[in-house]
């Protein structure tokens, strides 16, 4: 009996751990849920958006300014005008610098902008022909050439327009040529001689004479005056000089004198500039300086006796090789003796000394300024020891 009920227990509690083995069994996911932020991607990309952009509004400035404003010249004959390819080239790099930067050489993108660009730049061309088919040659520049010893014209106009271009002096016509525009720009040189006057002003800047140039095409007329580059004679030269000594024997001993520095200053002198001389010191009114072309050749005369000739000094606009620069001040002339000219070369006696320039211009006439006049006092300076009475050179 008791057999029986032992069995009867141990089959209830094996069904009961099979009733329990049934459920299913619950685990704990190690997953980790995290919340999702893609970012917004309109397909836009920025940066090559800015490089376009700022390649098309500069090249908008450079077409704009190359054939609607007047081609005045910047430097070194430098105009608006000849920025026009180096232009076009610069804001076409830039608008694919994006790209080329990232060395992402699409040929097709690279291709078709190039030929966008030319065809913008020939549509602003045609624009700029259309409006100007009424308007005629305009001057863009005068200069100075001081090599040819000539004037540099260039004009600006429609292409294949004729015009004739003048020189005028004091309202006259000195000068006429007749030219037609290439592309859109022309040019022409003129020699000085051909109109050659005079200066166009004095020292002071007031007008002598005036010079203009006009040109004239298909019944339009422009002009423009040159009188800043056109004062090329000079009609001043004068000399100063320092004393050059050494003391005998003792600060308070007399002076042995050696000899001079001589220097020149050369321009246009009239009307104001005056020569005056004192103690060792030039006291007058210099000229006004100009670059321009002339020989000079400079003696020392004492009395009516030349007593010293310099050598022939040649000026290349105001420059003579080897001497010096005369545009801007005193310029020393070559010695005999340690850059100064030595007393035996030129000194006779205690008396006034004439410093004669003869100068010949290349445009003007040949000056003679016998206005510098020194008086020296050496032999009297030398004979007294006390060097506090000696008396410095000055006019005479």
């Amino acid at each position: 009996m008791s057999g029986l009920l032992d069995k009867a227990t141990k089959s209830k509690e094996t069904s009961v751990t099979k009733e329990e083995s049934s459920e299913p069994e619950r685990r704990e996911s190690d997953a980790i849920l995290t919340e999702s932020n893609t970012p917004f991607d309109n397909g836009l990309n920025l940066t090559n958006m800015k490089f376009q952009a700022a390649a098309v509004i500069g090249f908008l400035i450079t077409m704009i300014l190359v054939f609607f404003i007047d081609n005045i010249v910047l430097f070194g004959g430098i105009t608006l005008d000849d920025f026009l390819v180096p232009g076009i080239l610069i804001w076409w790099v830039v608008f694919n610098g994006n790209s080329l930067k990232d060395k992402e050489f699409d040929t097709m993108k690279l291709v078709v902008s190039g030929v966008a660009f030319l065809v913008v730049t020939a549509a602003f061309a045609g624009i700029a022909i259309f409006n100007s088919a009424d308007s005629g040659v305009t001057i863009g520049n005068i200069e100075y050439d001081g090599e040819e010893d000539e004037i540099d014209l260039s004009f600006y106009g429609p292409k294949g327009m004729d015009y004739t271009v003048e020189v005028l002096v004091d309202g006259k016509v000195e000068y006429s040529h007749d030219d037609t525009i290439s592309i859109d720009k022309g040019s022409h040189s003129i020699s000085l001689d051909d109109f050659w006057k005079g200066n166009a002003e004095d020292m002071k800047g007031d007008t002598l004479v005036e010079y203009e140039i006009r040109v004239t095409s298909d019944g339009d007329e422009s002009s423009m005056t040159f009188d800043d580059i056109m004062n090329r004679e000079v009609d001043t030269a004068f000399i100063k000089i320092t004393e050059k000594f050494s003391s005998t024997s003792g600060d308070t001993s007399g002076k042995e004198y050696t000899g001079i520095t001589v220097e020149m200053f050369v321009g246009m002198g009239n009307p104001g500039s005056n020569y005056d001389f004192s103690n060792d010191y030039f006291t007058g009114t210099t000229p006004k300086p100009i670059a321009s072309d002339w020989s000079a050749v400079i003696a020392v005369k004492f009395s009516s006796t030349t007593k010293y000739t310099y050598d022939p000094i040649e000026s290349d606009e105001g420059v003579a090789n080897g001497v010096g620069e005369f545009t801007r001040d005193w310029v020393v002339l070559p010695g005999t003796e340690s850059g100064d000219l030595a007393r035996d070369d030129f000194y006779q006696d205690d008396g006034c000394y004439t410093f004669e320039v003869t100068l010949e211009n290349e445009h003007g006439e040949i000056l003679v300024d016998t206005s510098s006049k020194i008086e020296f006092y050496w032999d009297s300076n030398e004979a007294d020891p006390d060097s506090e009475d000696d008396q410095p050179a000055e006019a005479c």
